[in-house]
């Protein structure tokens, strides 16, 4: 749901150490493009008792693409953006693993559901409160953690690989920045180096 409310205050060093140990319980640490849908109707089911992965037909959702509810613990997802997860779209993906956060990260959360008190609520939250920017934060992390993120040389090549939208990979891409910078030579490498290089030189 696009509803957002107000929830216990993480940072994104908090939701990255979830996620990378969301990803390690469900056994995909070290993949690039994991299966949402795989995750969601085999895997999380597994580890969380009753819940399930719930497709309903477009109309039936409205204007929501998914949703997420606590009883019992289930996600409902519109039938366009299942099919189109099931092919790897980046968008859906993302839909997935945003609603894959609220699971996790907000059980028993109260939303905030009347139009005036969600207007009031949104106007209050600070960014580290708000359900949405957590979700939102946990699907990128989850999606893309940092230590996948700095295996790839360019932002289209992020996007292939872990198949995320253009605009998202950019986005880990930049956050990964200073993480990609290369590593200093160690002293006696570069010795060493410097005096082979000396050497073949004066051959």
């Amino acid at each position: 749901m696009t509803d957002d409310y107000r929830v216990d205050g993480r940072s994104a060093k908090d939701i990255a150490a979830i996620t990378l140990a969301w990803r390690d319980t469900l056994g995909i640490a070290e993949q690039w493009a994991p299966s949402v849908v795989g995750l969601l109707e085999i895997s999380v089911p597994k580890v969380i008792k009753d819940f399930a992965l719930v497709v309903r037909p477009d109309p039936e959702m409205g204007d929501a693409e998914a949703y997420t509810e606590f009883d019992p613990p289930h996600i409902a997802v519109r039938g366009s953006v299942y099919a189109m997860a099931r092919r790897q779209d980046g968008r859906s993906r993302m839909t997935f693993a945003h609603e894959l956060g609220h699971l996790v990260m907000h059980p028993g959360a109260a939303k905030l559901r009347s139009a005036e008190a969600l207007l009031k609520a949104t106007t209050t939250i600070r960014i580290f409160e708000s359900a949405e920017w957590q979700a939102r934060k946990f699907a990128s992390l989850f999606l893309v953690p940092d230590h996948i993120a700095i295996q790839f040389n360019s932002a289209e090549e992020l996007a292939e690989c872990c198949k995320i939208s253009a605009q998202a990979a950019q986005i880990r891409f930049n956050e990964t920045a200073p993480l990609r910078k290369l590593k200093p030579i160690p002293d006696c490498v570069s010795s060493t180096i410097r005096a082979l290089n000396a050497t073949t030189s004066a051959d």
